[in-house]
């Protein structure tokens, strides 16, 4: 998917929690080490709600710090 800020291509991923950790961007097909996870890598700096479990596909532009999540909105 296209940047729909600077046209440059995003990189496909998830975005997930599970109330017990800080929500996180896991790109696809990349999987954190122990490691990574306590440095903070992948850590979603402005999610400080860490309450419920979910799971959400998302698109995420390294050049403009942006995110597009896909997600529907029930009533």
């Amino acid at each position: 998917m296209d940047c729909p800020w600077c046209g440059r291509e995003m990189q496909l991923g998830e975005i997930n929690g599970d109330g017990r950790r800080y929500v996180r961007f896991y790109p696809e097909g990349v999987k954190y080490s122990m490691g990574d996870l306590l440095c903070g890598i992948g850590r979603l700096l402005a999610a400080n709600n860490r309450w419920a479990v979910f799971h959400l596909p998302a698109h995420y532009c390294s050049h403009c710090k942006r995110m597009v999540i896909e997600t529907e909105v029930s009533r």
